[in-house]
């Protein structure tokens, strides 16, 4: 009876008041990507059945031991292997779906809801409580799953399971990725709706609350800490890590000797400041007063002025010789044309 009332509460809470899509916002791609008619439906429900349940059951068996970074790739390998046969069989006897979503299917391989729901249950449960946990979690993704997918063929593409409803209107924009998402806005909101009038006492908008995992990260990156500086330092850390780091930082405090003399220090810089200040100004002044005084030379524009005036010269002289040339050509030219007359 026991068994029974926690596998209905599980499920209950799995597929209605934390919904693992809606609520905890997970495994929303394959969601939004595939769920575009029933057909792709199954397929996306059936493959993503079979991997919860089997990968989260595998992980309660032989996992707890495995280090977080190593599960998590254990877990993506699985799915592939998973994922591999039942391409090939809808590929078979659904070509047609199976070619227009094949692109999204590697996403089902690594879905979010299966590491989330092996690391937050698989590693810490025994194999009952997971098997429960895995099908009410299963339950709660294929019903958004349908629910998602029916209402973006019927309005999207007219059609239920490809049979024509001729229909006056289609969105066929509800078929893109930005529908899946409105979709899953509008389903969001009437379930929470529903919960709040129906259970008022519980609260679906705190699903998301990965307490517990933080949790473990935190302790362990508390032991990696001891573990790592215990086998580097010459003396095992046995203060808290923060308190480690701080001693590191903060500087060592000084004596009250010195601090009264920096006081006094920083008192006579203050009276001669204003001193100093006058004196500047002044020199300042003087120094404006002579540049003021003094023409600015500019050997720049000495040069620049020399090498204009050579450029000049040259062209002079390069002229010179061509005009004393035509002088003598028309010269030849008149006392030939005197000699024959």
């Amino acid at each position: 009876m026991n068994d029974k009332t926690s596998f209905s509460t599980s499920i209950k809470n799995s597929a209605f008041i934390k919904n693992p899509v809606l609520f905890e916002s997970i495994g929303i791609a394959p969601v939004v990507a595939m769920a575009v008619s029933v057909k792709t439906a199954i397929m996306l429900s059936v493959i993503s059945a079979a991997e919860l349940i089997i990968i989260e059951c595998f992980a309660s068996i032989a996992l707890k031991k495995v280090k977080h970074e190593y599960r998590v790739l254990i877990y993506a390998l699985l799915g592939v292997l998973i994922n591999v046969p039942f391409w090939l069989f809808f590929s078979k006897f659904a070509p047609n779906e199976t070619a227009n979503v094949s692109i999204f299917l590697p996403i089902i391989a690594v879905n979010s809801l299966i590491a989330l729901h092996c690391e937050r249950v698989a590693v810490r449960s025994t194999l009952k409580e997971t098997f429960f946990d895995a099908v009410s979690a299963t339950i709660g993704y294929v019903l958004i799953i349908f629910i998602v997918a029916i209402l973006r063929e019927i309005l999207g593409s007219g059609t239920f399971y490809s049979i024509k409803l001729n229909l006056p209107v289609q969105l066929k924009g509800l078929l893109l990725p930005f529908g899946g998402f409105l979709m899953l806005g509008f389903a969001a909101a009437f379930f929470k709706a529903r919960i709040k009038s129906r259970y008022p006492e519980e609260n679906p908008e705190e699903a998301f609350n990965l307490s517990e995992i933080s949790q473990s990260h935190h302790e362990d990156i508390k032991t990696m800490l001891h573990e790592d500086f215990e086998s580097v330092a010459n003396e095992p850390i046995k203060e808290n890590p923060i308190d480690f780091f701080k001693s590191v930082v903060e500087k060592p405090e000084q004596p009250e000797e010195e601090k009264h003399e920096k006081r006094k220090k920083i008192k006579r810089a203050k009276k001669e400041k204003p001193v100093k200040t006058e004196k500047r100004k002044k020199e300042k002044k003087a120094v404006e007063k002579s540049v003021k005084a003094t023409p600015i030379e500019n050997p720049r524009k000495e040069k620049y002025e020399s090498e204009f005036d050579d450029i000049l010269l040259d062209l002079e002289r390069s002229k010179a010789p061509k005009e004393e040339e035509n002088i003598d050509i028309s010269k030849d030219g008149d006392g030939n044309g005197g000699d024959e007359a």
